[in-house]
């Protein structure tokens, strides 16, 4: 009798289970990575992760949420001249590693004068060109809401990340990419025509300054991915292209031809990519191609 006491116990369990996972499941963006205990000051950072790799916490001042380009300027300015260190941090800080931390003793919060800026409200769209096919975005303007921009002029964005948190800011401070071997490739910062930043100055000089880098500039490049330590980005030019929609499926198949599929894949396939589980033998293949605008489906 007790055997199958336990017995309906473990089912009870099994179906109490079933009923959580089958629960509706929602999704929702990462929570907010800056938490202050006074206002915007005696700050900590984290990543969308909730955690650095190691672990330990990281500390900052005070914290900073320009909405303009002139408030970001003057931010710029009243910490250079107080000599204060920063760092720019966005959104949903989706980065793993400690780039945002501007503590040199991330534990002990030893550096009481660091500030944070954050691009959470530097997020419009100021400018689309259909002529010139281009959009001139704030740097915390997210990849959704560039894509969902570009989108209702007609455009497109050609190649971008898979996780569309991102900021235009931190795409190009990171180096962020999609997958892709045609074209221009598959970062952001390929597609970039223009990009104001703002850095410390010379006192002479207000403590702080736009500059404003084009195409052809010698030192738009360098700006395209500088990992934060040229300044901030204020506003970023991208290049875009007509609509279209893109064709997807993923095939499996047996890793014993990977090394000559991975020569020419990229080459067939214009946003496709492939992972490897070499623990199995298997790789899985993205076919990804770009289709005609009137191909019927919608992505869902």
């Amino acid at each position: 009798m007790g055997y199958f006491l336990c017995q309906a116990g473990k089912w009870h369990l099994f179906l109490f289970v079933m009923m959580i996972i089958s629960l509706p499941v929602k999704c929702s963006p990462p929570e907010d990575p800056i938490k202050c205990t006074n206002g915007t000051k005696n700050c900590t950072i984290t990543n969308s992760y909730g955690a650095f790799p190691d672990r330990r916490i990281c500390r900052a001042a005070e914290v900073a949420y320009p909405t303009t380009e002139d408030e970001l300027v003057a931010i710029v300015a009243g910490a250079s001249k107080e000599n204060r260190k920063m760092k720019v941090v966005t959104r949903f800080s989706h980065s793993i590693p400690k780039l945002v931390c501007p503590d040199d003793d991330d534990g002990d919060g030893g550096d009481t004068g660091s500030l944070l800026i954050s691009t959470k409200y530097l997020n419009r769209t100021l400018k689309i060109d259909n002529r010139s096919m281009t959009v001139t975005v704030e740097s915390g303007v997210t990849l959704r809401q560039l894509i969902e921009e570009a989108a209702k002029a007609g455009l497109a964005v050609t190649s971008a990340p898979y996780w569309w948190g991102l900021t235009v800011g931190g795409m190009m401070g990171t180096g962020a990419h999609g997958s892709s071997l045609w074209g221009l490739g598959s970062s952001v910062h390929d597609y970039v025509a223009g990009i104001r930043i703002v850095t410390p100055a010379l006192p002479e000089n207000g403590y702080a300054s736009v500059r404003q880098l084009g195409e052809g500039d010698p030192d738009i490049n360098a700006a395209r991915i500088s990992l934060g330590v040229l300044g901030v980005i204020s506003q970023v030019t991208l290049k875009l292209e007509p609509m279209f929609k893109r064709s997807m499926s993923l095939v499996e198949e047996e890793d014993t031809n990977l090394g000559d599929e991975a020569a020419t894949f990229g080459t067939r396939h214009e946003f496709g990519d492939m992972s490897w589980l070499p623990g199995e033998g298997r790789v899985v293949y993205r076919v990804d191609d770009r289709v005609p605008i009137d191909t019927p489906g919608d992505g869902r």
